[in-house]
């Protein structure tokens, strides 16, 4: 066996190993969304505006208002009581 078809067998038995490395890899980055889109998501089904569109109402200014009423704020912060002055 010459060495020219030992490198050849072993290259051909990694092809199919390295494209599926890398099929993998690629289905992995879309796997993780951000925290940020999940609360983007949240606060666009919360408003009454999302639900008036499922029910139907397709028309621009509803859609408009979904975009635009929705604020992710409320989810991604935690509620924090204000000290009113704190210690002076």
């Amino acid at each position: 066996m010459s060495r020219s078809s030992f490198t050849t067998g072993a290259l051909m038995r990694r092809v199919p190993l390295l494209i599926g490395l890398a099929a993998l890899a690629g289905a992995t980055g879309c796997i993780h969304v951000s925290q940020r889109a999940w609360d983007n998501g949240r606060a666009m089904s919360s408003t009454w505006q999302y639900r008036d569109v499922l029910a139907g109402n397709r028309n621009p200014k509803a859609l408009r208002s979904v975009y635009y009423n929705s604020t992710p704020l409320g989810f991604s912060r935690q509620s924090v009581p204000f000290p009113a002055f704190g210690h002076w």
